[in-house]
């Protein structure tokens, strides 16, 4: 028999998702800061379960609590090059018999589990399918490890020139002021040879790179009045459709400039004006549109009331003559080339913080004169601009499926003329590092690695210099084009200025990444890792101990076509140092794990190519996994498809799932946490090879062993607070314990009892033993699926509202529509946005309130509300007759509902007070009546 694995038997659950949650506020040193990607993993939950699952279980509880003790010590931020780690390195080997687990990650993504497996000492091989991720991965496994507590001299001189010894001398203060100008002085580790560590060198040349760019751009960036600018504001435009009128609309979802309690700065819409500029450089006459709306700043008091933008949907509007801006005519005006873009006002830093004023005559000058310079200077780069296609609508939810629709067709379409004037200036300057360091005789491995971290600094001035980055109001900051994952059109949009020193600027940039090496450079005596780039389900040249990995679920995030936005970039900064990778106009999608479609026979045929792809995926892991190693997938998807799906994959490529925890590792305000059914917590399954003798398993004994394992584990699992979707989808793992046992499970009849049929039983048991919970104990046999949402719901969630997503969640989880729970005999209402909450039951006025559906059915909350509404009446004859016609006397399943609703209630309010006579009265206290007689009237 194997020997079983600490993960198999304890985790400490509470205290990692705490440090995971925390985790994800980390902005300073996390490897997030090397370079955007969807879903990375925390890495103290990854931390953890690599420990976990490399080392033996103790045997017994006390030495259990012992190790997941010691592992709680090197998963808060800040800790994890802590001195604990050396411990686990050495027991780790020790489980090994002294040599170093090979552990294989197949959708390495954004590297966050092969980092932590590369930390503990492990031999790691990644691989990503897409060349933007791969390109991560050696930056963040390859080159700090090659490189790490290594340094080499830094330049003497900035200038590719021949200097005289004074001149050489005179530019050492240059580079010591650079350098020390860092967050991490130490940096300069010998200053007689004025040697720096990877770090140093990067912050070197990414200031080197800054100060060749500054001097080419400044003049389109002027800075009035002497007061820096932050981030110019834009709104796009569209001609009215009134010729009459003439004006150039501008798009603003919203006037307000800046929403802090102490400060608010809205836009005001004043007039239109013709209005004409000179360009000072060119002396050309610079003709604004026919009718420019014209605007002005002002500071609303806390009760004023700041207008609607001019975009709002179907309410959108000429704000000079009135004319409504349909969709059609807005989408129209893409396409023929009428669509533009208007400043409409500047953010400046000012000694007393950040201000707002509006665009002077020099800045829509500056602004303007771009486009006669930028073909000159696109000349100047490989490819020129990035004039490779958007996805087309033929990728379904794919991040450009949204903007063909207005007219954009190609990346160059996101970004206005002077973002794409910076980008190719900053990229040509990049390159040119190369030549720079060559003269000054850097090893082969150290230029690699310096450009490829100029190359990362330059991703991410990307991310913050297209048309999708937005003005934070609450914040006074930009927000980056991906604070979700998907490329949407944004109406009103922010510039920063990328020669500047606020968010957004190429220094910052280039300075996160230079915090985040700090913090990867250590230890030194990493193995090398194995970066690859091949699909997950060719076949791996490595026999692995342990495959850990977080893959690709349906179409929750296009890979691809995010990472075009990156690529094509990448391809024109180092493209020809990788040609086999960045040779194709854009990344490969054949063999690309996801769903791109999802309605029609279309979305069919991609499902089944998803299955087809994700079960040989399972199965390449397999061949590659010694016969007692263990499989950690990590799943957060909120579709019922999704986990079916996982689990047949996991089956048929012979694997049993022998452990789950569900860890609270995301933020419940993240963007697509708020919009989606996104899961707060992942499901982090452990699995290993079933016997090949396993043989089937008949249904009465599975679902007996599965209700004891749910049970046993949701007990848990609810004492330590998890609750709502989490808790339904968390019962999955431990019920596939005993179903995934088998090759296939079937009935005494020989039916199989399939992976559909499999996640209902589940739910099924979830409902019972939350319910249970929720009713003391009582019996749930007979409850309806209304009344079990309901309780459930109100438990999670109080009367306050939820994401829609969680209601989504749930309505699967108990078999309902959540169309009809919102419908005219529902009782989910609107809450604001798109979140939901339970309706009072005074909002439930229909006459036909309690009486049986048209379907047959007759939830008991709708029974109790209508009770309520006898009750508050004072009717007692129609309350009795009510009672008796419905059998609700002696239906002490009713009463328990009842007694559950009242204790959520709040206390001293009218729902309270009501229940309260209700249920004595119910329990036979028939003098309760007699004091409690309310009417509506007397509420």
């Amino acid at each position: 028999m194997t020997q079983r694995r600490l993960i198999e038997q304890a985790f400490p659950l509470k205290q990692v998702s705490e440090d995971s949650r925390h985790e994800k506020n980390v902005r300073h040193g996390h490897i997030s800061t090397l370079h955007i990607w969807p879903a990375r993993r925390p890495l103290a939950a990854c931390r953890a379960a690599l420990i976990a699952a490399l080392l033996p279980d103790p045997g017994d509880e006390a030495g259990r609590k012992e190790l997941c003790d010691k592992i709680t010590r090197i998963t808060h931020w800040g800790t994890e090059n802590g001195p604990e780690l050396d411990f686990f390195r050495r027991e780790i080997r020790k489980a090994f018999g002294g040599r170093a687990p090979r552990v294989l990650d197949p959708f390495a993504g954004g590297g966050a589990i092969p980092l932590e497996a590369l930390r503990l000492g492990c031999d790691v091989v990644a691989n990503d399918y897409n060349p933007v991720a791969w390109f991560i991965l050696k930056c963040t496994l390859e080159f700090p490890q090659r490189l790490a507590g290594k340094t080499w001299p830094l330049p003497e001189t900035t200038d590719n020139t021949d200097c005289t010894d004074k001149e050489k001398e005179e530019s050492v203060l240059s580079v010591q002021s650079v350098v020390e100008s860092a967050h991490q002085p130490r940096l300069l580790t010998d200053p007689q040879t004025r040697s720096g560590d990877l770090a140093a060198h990067v912050r070197y040349w990414g200031n080197w790179v800054l100060e060749r760019a500054r001097e080419e751009l400044a003049g389109y960036y002027p800075t009035v009045n002497g007061q820096p600018t932050v981030a110019y504001l834009w709104a796009r435009t569209v001609p009215c459709p009134d010729p009459a009128c003439g004006a150039s609309v501008p798009l603003l979802k919203t006037l307000w400039l800046c929403k802090k309690p102490n400060k608010r700065r809205a836009l005001r819409i004043v007039t239109t004006d013709n209005t004409d500029f000179t360009d000072k450089n060119t002396e050309k006459s610079v003709l604004s549109a026919q009718s420019v709306v014209r605007f002005e700043i002002w500071t609303p008091g806390p009760r004023d009331e700041v207008p609607e933008g001019t975009m709002q949907g179907a309410k959108s509007r000429c704000p000079c003559c009135g004319a409504p801006l349909t969709p059609d005519y807005i989408k129209a005006c893409g396409h023929e080339g009428k669509m533009g873009a208007q400043m409409t006002a500047v953010v400046v830093n000012t000694p007393d913080g950040k201000e707002y004023r509006l665009p002077t005559p020099e800045e829509l000058v500056a602004a303007e004169r771009v486009q006669d310079v930028l073909p000159d200077a696109a000349a100047q780069i490989p490819y020129g601009l990035p004039t490779e296609p958007l996805p087309g609508k033929e990728r379904h939810r794919a991040v450009g499926s949204q903007l063909p629709d207005y007219g954009f067709r190609t990346w160059a379409d996101l970004f206005t003329q002077r973002q794409l004037l910076a980008l190719v200036t900053f990229t040509k300057w990049t390159r040119t590092v190369r030549d720079e360091i060559i003269h000054w005789q850097y090893p082969e491995g150290w230029t690699e690695a310096i450009i490829a971290y100029l190359a990362l600094s330059f991703d991410r001035l990307t991310s913050f210099s297209s048309t999708n980055v937005r003005w934070k109001l609450d914040a006074e900051a930009v927000v980056d084009a991906f604070s979700r994952f998907a490329l949407q059109m944004q109406w009103d949009f922010a510039e920063p200025v990328p020669i500047g020193e606020s968010a957004g600027a190429y220094l910052l940039c280039y300075e996160r990444i230079c915090t985040a090496l700090d913090n990867l450079l250590a230890p030194s005596d990493m193995l090398p890792p194995t970066v690859i780039n091949q699909s997950a389900t060719d076949q791996f040249d490595t026999s692995v101990d342990v495959v850990f990995t977080d893959p690709p679920y349906y179409d929750s995030i296009p890979y691809a076509d995010i990472a075009d936005f990156f690529y094509v970039w990448l391809r024109r900064t180092i493209g020809d140092q990788y040609m086999e990778i960045f040779s194709p106009q854009l990344t490969p999608k054949t063999e690309e794990l996801v769903q791109q479609h999802k309605s029609g026979e279309i979305g069919q045929q991609g499902k089944r190519a998803y299955e087809k792809g994700m079960s040989l995926a399972f199965s390449q892991s397999w061949k590659s996994l010694e016969a007692d190693g263990r499989m950690v997938i990590v799943f957060a998807h909120k579709e019922p498809d999704a986990w079916e799906t996982l689990i047949n994959a996991m089956i048929q490529s012979g694997f049993t799932i022998i452990a789950s925890w569900p860890l609270d590792t995301e933020m419940s305000n993240r963007a697509r946490a708020m919009e989606t059914a996104a899961l707060a917590s992942s499901i982090w399954m452990v699995c290993r090879k079933r016997p090949a003798d396993a043989g089937v398993g008949r249904y009465g004994a599975v679902r007996r062993a599965m209700q004891e394992r749910v049970t046993e584990r949701l007990r848990y699992f609810w004492d330590i607070g998890i609750s709502g979707p989490d808790f339904v989808w968390a019962a999955v793992g431990p019920a596939l314990e005993a179903y995934s046992a088998y090759e296939s499970v079937r009935r005494l009849d020989g039916t199989p009892f399939t992976v559909s049929e499999f996640l209902k039983e589940v739910r099924r048991l979830v409902a019972d033993f939350a319910l249970g919970q929720i009713l003391k104990g009582h019996s749930t046999e007979g409850l309806d699926e209304w009344t079990r949402y309901y309780l459930i719901h109100r438990s999670h969630f109080g009367m306050e509202g939820a994401p829609v997503g969680e209601a989504i969640l749930l309505s699967q989880g108990y078999g309902l529509d959540l169309n009809e729970l919102r419908g005219p005999r529902g009782f989910l209402v609107n809450a604001g946005g798109s979140d939901l909450r339970l309706a009072k039951w005074e909002e439930r006025t229909r006459l036909d309130l309690g009486n049986p559906h048209p379907g047959g059915g007759l939830p008991l909350v709708d029974m109790l509300h209508r009770l309520m509404w006898v009750w508050a009446s004072g009717d007692t004859g129609k309350l009795r007759a009510y009672v008796a016609d419905r059998g609700l006397v002696q239906n002490d399943l009713f009463w328990a509902v009842a007694q559950a609703v009242l204790e959520m209630a709040a206390a001293k309010t009218k729902e309270r007070a009501l229940l309260e006579a209700l249920v004595a009265w119910g329990k036979g206290q028939s003098n309760v009546p007699s004091v409690m007689q309310p009417t509506l009237g007397g509420w």
